[in-house]
């Protein structure tokens, strides 16, 4: 695992924005044509690295642009995952609960929203962020793939690990983020198992065998869990504090069973309270979760703290200490806003946790990923910053 040792380094959580041959991905993808796809996805990844590398970002992704989760998505991982138009008065995710939906306040910008969608993009049509109409749900046993056949995660590592070192970069600096099981059950619905436990199991069995390969190849494995804070807005009926923590728990425990055999310095955790840019004034506080968050057996852990409902959690890690050996990866830029933070306050941000955990053990990251929930040369410029001001805090830390 990375640590701060002469100046603080500086991540990210993985998404990127969009690539100039964005639209030759896509159409490589919908034409099934393999051999171009990777050929498109490899160049785009290069510019991401050299991207990342020219602006001073340390630890990096290929900015997972190229990723697409759907039916195809499924079959390359698992069999017993059905796809198709969810019936009237049936969910499409779990999406449809949010609480904040049900605010009558926000009713306005809720329809408005669910126009125009989270970020408008260049080009883009536009589209409804909160309105989904296929529902995935698990309607038969569910059965992992073996890691290598055709299509499934190890030829996604080997087009990413090519182009990620042809671009210059150096593997030890690159980490690859997959997805947590307890996030995947937003989107895959139980239809087949009896108990809640047998669901949630056969959602940690579908990415057991991506875990051990994305770590076999060299990559530091970053597992993405915004559900671990997000869920909390999302369940039907609402559950109090506690009964809440007993939901999460067993979903912790399914995780680390995924993750049995891989060392934890090999593990960065991300969790943030989502990519939706809605009010949030249902997101769970972070005091309710952080003992849950630091059962996962990860090196580091990357958490959302720089937006205006986060920015105090700082307060929480008086109370709490990081356990010894981790490393914290704090959000000091925000992805839910177009404004550029200046470097001095990132800085700030920093050092606030410095102070708190020892200047080693932090690296400055963003909240979420930046692709898709900013405008590209924004999200670029939020980039910038961060680099500037891990310099900043640097020169006053390391004196």
């Amino acid at each position: 695992m990375h640590r701060s040792s002469d100046r603080i380094l500086t991540t990210h959580p993985g998404r990127l924005p969009n690539p100039d041959n964005q639209a030759e991905v896509l159409a490589a993808r919908q034409r099934g044509d393999r051999q171009a796809f990777d050929a498109q996805v490899q160049s785009g990844i290069a510019a991401m690295v050299r991207r990342q590398k020219e602006i001073g970002v340390d630890i990096l992704s290929d900015g997972e642009f190229w990723k697409v989760r759907d039916q195809g998505y499924y079959d390359s991982r698992a069999s017993g995952i059905e796809t198709r138009e969810a019936k009237p008065g049936e969910p499409a995710s779990v999406l449809v609960f949010q609480r904040e939906r049900r605010t009558p306040e926000f009713r306005a910008f809720w329809e408005i929203y669910d126009r125009v969608g989270n970020t408008p993009m260049p080009g883009a049509e536009i589209r409804g962020f909160g309105i989904q109409t296929q529902r995935s749900a698990i309607t038969g046993p569910l059965t992992p793939r073996a890691a290598d056949d055709i299509g499934t995660i190890t030829h996604e590592i080997a087009v990413s690990k090519a182009a990620m070192t042809a671009a210059g970069a150096r593997l030890e600096d690159c980490f690859f983020p997959v997805l947590s099981p307890n996030w995947l059950s937003h989107f895959v619905l139980n239809d087949y198992y009896k108990s809640e436990e047998e669901y949630i199991y056969a959602l940690a069995a579908f990415f057991k065998n991506d875990y051990r390969a994305v770590v076999d190849a060299g990559f530091i494995l970053q597992i993405d869990d915004p559900a671990l804070v997000t869920r909390y807005g999302m369940l039907e009926p609402a559950l109090s504090i506690e009964e809440y923590r007993r939901f999460v728990q067993p979903r912790v425990e399914a995780l680390n069973w995924a993750l049995e055999g891989i060392p934890e310095d090999r593990v960065r955790y991300h969790t943030c309270w989502g990519s939706w840019h809605t009010p949030h004034t249902t997101d769970i506080p972070f005091e309710h979760v952080i003992d849950l968050m630091l059962m996962v057996k990860a090196g580091a852990y990357s958490v959302e703290t720089a937006d205006a409902r986060h920015e105090l959690d700082w307060h929480v890690w008086e109370t709490h200490k990081l356990p010894e050996g981790k490393v914290y990866i704090p959000g000091v830029i925000c992805h839910k806003t177009t404004t550029i933070e200046p470097p001095e306050l990132v800085a700030d941000r920093i050092i606030r946790y410095a102070k708190l955990m020892g200047r080693e053990n932090v690296i400055a990251g963003v909240d979420c990923g930046l692709g898709g929930r900013c405008y590209p040369d924004i999200g670029w410029a939020k980039l910038k910053s961060l680099a500037d001001g891990a310099a900043l805090a640097s020169r006053q830390l390391w004196q």
